[in-house]
């Protein structure tokens, strides 16, 4: 993709995720680095969460596509959807880093969790991912210390009325 996505947001559609998803989402994690595999993707686990999301939706979680022009550029989902604070993930196409697509993906995120009348939002990141870390803290969330694993930083978001 060669355009300026910052200046092509108004084009970028987020839709749910489907079964027809299935081989587009497995080659976004594909394509992942080492990088992105090792803050969002160890071992496998959020490609694995999302395929059994796809074969067995559940009322627990909600994931969708951000798409450009018909390709995946992202994604947003969230766990423990049926709480008062959910926990938010979301992931970047590797080679649109830089592009401020995290930031519109966290803009969805927030709007989509507003629109449900719920408390706020939940994240981790991990220690070493300063450019999350700096997004989430732009956006509003707010850094509570170490998650209970102690490699993650855990952060909130809270709706105040």
């Amino acid at each position: 993709m060669e355009k300026d996505m910052k200046a092509e947001t108004k084009n970028i559609v987020f839709r749910e995720i489907g079964a027809e998803d299935e081989k587009m989402i497995n080659s976004f994690f594909d394509l992942m680095g080492g990088e992105s595999r090792a803050f969002f993707n160890r071992r496998d686990y959020n490609r694995r969460g999302v395929l059994k999301y796809i074969a067995r939706p559940d009322t627990t979680r909600r994931y969708w596509v951000a798409m450009y022009e018909g390709e995946m550029i992202g994604y947003v989902f969230f766990l423990d959807f049926n709480t008062s604070i959910p926990v938010l993930g979301l992931a970047v196409r590797d080679d649109l880093r830089g592009e401020g697509l995290g930031g519109i993906l966290v803009d969805f995120a927030i709007e989509k969790i507003r629109e449900t009348g719920k408390g706020g939002i939940q994240l981790t990141t991990h220690v070493a991912n300063v450019r999350a870390q700096t997004l989430y803290e732009k956006k509003g969330f707010v850094c509570m210390g170490l998650a209970k694993n102690g490699t993650e930083l855990f952060y909130l978001f809270r709706f105040i009325e």
